[in-house]
């Protein structure tokens, strides 16, 4: 078990890419402007959704809720809510024509070992 598990986080660490918006011809500050737009419909889109899947309704504290209760109901509206206008966002992106693409890390190659040279004798 020891050994598996570094080699499990190697794997789920090597998994992991950085990702961003690119569309071709558009510049820095075009995407930019596009993705600062996208956010802030994505936002004002997610704060009108009715909220209505919850049994209750979702306009209040469902009777008989104490406060702890409460305190995990309002984080999952609040969980919700970003991943909706992270979703919203993308959609937005998407439909403005862009993809996402990953970042190429450029490749550095370390400088090659010294080798020993020899004693002067």
């Amino acid at each position: 078990m020891r050994k598996v598990l570094p080699v499990l986080l190697m794997l789920a660490v090597a998994g992991c890419a950085t990702m961003r918006w690119d569309k071709p011809g558009a510049t820095d500050e075009t995407i930019a402007n596009d993705m600062v737009a996208c956010r802030q419909a994505a936002q004002q889109e997610a704060m009108r959704y009715p909220w209505g899947y919850y049994p209750w309704g979702g306009f209040g504290m469902p009777i008989g809720m104490h406060r702890g209760n409460w305190m995990l109901w309002q984080m999952r509206q609040d969980n919700d809510r970003f991943y909706l206008q992270n979703r919203l966002s993308a959609f937005c992106m998407r439909t403005k024509g862009y993809e996402q693409v990953e970042v190429k890390q450029p490749q550095t190659q370390a400088p090659p070992p010294a080798s020993p040279s020899p004693e002067p004798k």
